[in-house]
């Protein structure tokens, strides 16, 4: 089996990405996302700056994880054009990460719409990140 050669500037790149989206997508459905998950304005603008800080910081480390696990997963099923990708990235979200965002929301009696809102934001970002990767992918070399 060939070695993973992870390109960190492509994991960082995709993160990067899914940060972005994250600004667009939740600017676009902030208020709906809001009520669904019980907030108001007034409560949002008592967050600390590092709260904020914490949040925003956490989310970036998250996704880095999130596309470094990625790098491995299109390397098991030997993804090296952008259609592969885009399947992995489909598959992968269909069942590890839009299910374990209705289980979570369900037992919370948290509204459908969250999964649809948080789980229509993870295909897009993941669906985007599978494209860096893809484009950007070192070569792999036998192992030794």
């Amino acid at each position: 089996m060939n070695q993973v050669k992870v390109n960190y500037l492509a994991v960082a790149v995709a993160s990067i990405a899914m940060w972005v989206l994250g600004m667009v997508w939740y600017t676009a459905l902030g208020s709906q996302w809001m009520a669904y998950n019980s907030l108001t304005t007034d409560m949002t603008k008592s967050f600390s700056g590092g709260a904020m800080a914490a949040a925003y910081g956490g989310a970036f480390i998250s996704y880095f994880i999130a596309f470094y696990c990625f790098t491995y997963v299109m390397h098991a099923f030997q993804v090296n054009d952008i259609k592969g990708g885009l399947q992995a990235a489909f598959w992968s979200w269909l069942g590890f990460t839009v299910t374990a965002l209705y289980v979570s929301n369900a037992f919370a009696m948290r509204s459908f719409g969250l999964t649809l809102i948080d789980g229509g934001y993870w295909l897009v970002g993941f669906l985007i990140g599978s494209v860096i990767l893809v484009k950007m992918k070192k070569k792999e070399t036998p192992a030794q």
